[in-house]
């Protein structure tokens, strides 16, 4: 659960502490599973769209929904946490709904890496049109301290996950030094935030459908292969 007041210090800085990012909220914590919980999840979110973290207080928060600021403090035990809730959760749904597609792809009969890689990665993009207001949310860089080191986190995670598709279209083992599957992920993934901006920046869902097809194939161009027979 959130550790309310979680402070660490940056190596080489003595004396300058900054608010602890990781490891301070668990999203299946009972507390963030109430209406009160969610009501203040969802009013945050709108204030951090409109104002920014930094310009958004907490009673800014609590008044919006009419609660005290401390069930604030209760449910999540910071400003930051609440922030951390809305990105985490918005990344829990964007991972399910890679997998739940790459799985049904599989389903489908198709065991092409590349392929299954592209069919994810293709979903996460598209959701990035359905959250765009979280992608917004984060997209001026006025975010919680340590933020950038969260995300640097997740972005490793997904590099791992699509590097293990794409050695299943290469036929690579765990020790193959494949350095042309490395720098296609290593490209994809560096990309993926900014091509999440500019969904979330589109005028209409056909203008993002459009927007992640080109981006599906390039991806699919850095493979030598054509897009349209990949997902």
């Amino acid at each position: 659960m959130a550790k309310a007041g979680a402070k660490s210090r940056r190596p080489g800085t003595p004396g300058r502490a900054v608010e602890a990012t990781e490891a301070t909220i668990d999203l299946d914590d009972p507390r963030l599973q109430t209406e009160a919980a969610q009501a203040l999840a969802d009013a945050a979110r709108e204030l951090f769209v409109r104002n920014g973290f930094s310009a958004t207080s907490v009673s800014d928060i609590t008044e919006r929904v009419g609660m005290s600021v401390g069930s604030l403090y209760y449910h999540y035990g910071s400003k930051t946490n609440v922030y951390l809730a809305i990105w985490l959760k918005y990344q829990r749904s964007q991972e399910a709904r890679s997998r739940e597609t790459v799985l049904a792809v599989r389903a489908a009969g198709v065991t092409n890496g590349l392929r299954l890689f592209l069919a994810g990665t293709r979903a996460y993009l598209l959701g990035a049109w359905e959250h765009r207001d979280v992608v917004r949310m984060a997209a001026d860089g006025d975010t919680p301290p340590g933020f950038g080191l969260r995300m640097r986190r997740i972005n490793q995670d997904w590099f791992r996950q699509n590097s293990a598709l794409l050695r299943e279209n290469f036929n690579l083992s765990e020790d193959d030094d494949a350095l042309g599957v490395r720098a296609m992920v290593a490209i994809v993934t560096d990309a993926m935030g900014g091509i999440c901006r500019e969904v979330a920046a589109c005028a209409t869902r056909e203008e993002a459908e459009e927007l992640v097809a080109r981006g599906i194939d390039v991806f699919a161009r850095l493979a030598n292969a054509p897009a349209k027979t990949l997902y």
